[in-house]
């Protein structure tokens, strides 16, 4: 038994080459060179051409000569979709309700349907927000207990360095994290003025729980780093040098 119908399948061919002629503003260039391609295909090799994992279908362009415009572009989506709209209001219901319920919508733009499913860890833990902070490992910094999702990865942290987001960076590592002295005197800034700046902050070089656990581990195995630790010794050591204070043997 066929796998596709003689019709059915002029039916996707014609298609196919009216959307591309579309994109093409006429050109016919993709709509030959797909044509060339089937004519040597029966009908099983032209199902089976479409199950394939890989894109079976690539816009060719050649520059000066076949290059899209938004308008055959839009053109082109309504062509495929049988006249579906490509600017959409979207209902906002986290905004606000009205008494019947009803949300209120945004201004008309540009919507994509995907047709890749959203992973449960992004539609929920990555939304996650932290309400309360005062539970958290003292070695780490890391939070615990219902709100311990409430953190930054590794990749996170590369996208804002791409983006030249310093600013960004050095309040999620640090006041944001588990400098603890500086998010005292943030969450102050903001009780007393409302707002907080980078320049409102100060953070001290030792002021970060999980950069001190790291240096003890180096200074454990004998390592000198530029962390935090100056002549072999942790802040603590350091500052009772400083006062005087010697340990009796």
């Amino acid at each position: 038994m066929a796998l596709i119908t003689r019709k059915q399948r002029e039916e996707a061919e014609n298609l196919i080459y009216k959307v591309f002629d579309t994109a093409e503003d006429g050109t016919h260039m993709n709509s030959d060179y797909y044509r060339a391609i089937f004519s040597k295909m029966n009908d099983d090799q032209f199902y089976n051409f479409f199950k394939s994992k890989r894109l079976p279908l690539r816009f060719h362009y050649e520059i000066f000569k076949v290059e899209p415009k938004m308008d055959t572009v839009i053109a082109a989506f309504k062509c495929l979709t049988n006249g579906a709209k490509l600017i959409h209001k979207v209902n906002l219901p986290h905004v606000y309700r009205d008494s019947k319920g009803r949300p209120v919508q945004s201004q008309e733009c540009l919507v994509i349907h995907l047709h890749i499913k959203r992973m449960k860890q992004n539609v929920i833990d990555k939304t996650h927000v932290a309400l309360n902070t005062e539970k958290r490992d003292m070695r780490t910094g890391l939070l615990s207990g219902h709100d311990k999702g409430a953190r930054e990865s590794d990749r996170e942290f590369e996208g804002l360095g791409a983006f030249g987001l310093d600013f960004t960076m050095d309040e999620m590592s640090r006041a944001r994290a588990d400098s603890l002295r500086a998010a005292n005197e943030m969450v102050s800034v903001i009780m007393s003025k409302g707002s907080v700046s980078d320049k409102d902050i100060t953070v001290a070089k030792e002021d970060n729980l999980s950069k001190n656990m790291v240096n003890v581990y180096l200074l454990g195995a004998g390592v000198h780093s530029n962390l935090i630790d100056t002549e072999y010794m942790t802040p603590y050591t350091a500052r009772n040098k400083q006062l005087g204070y010697t340990r009796e043997v």
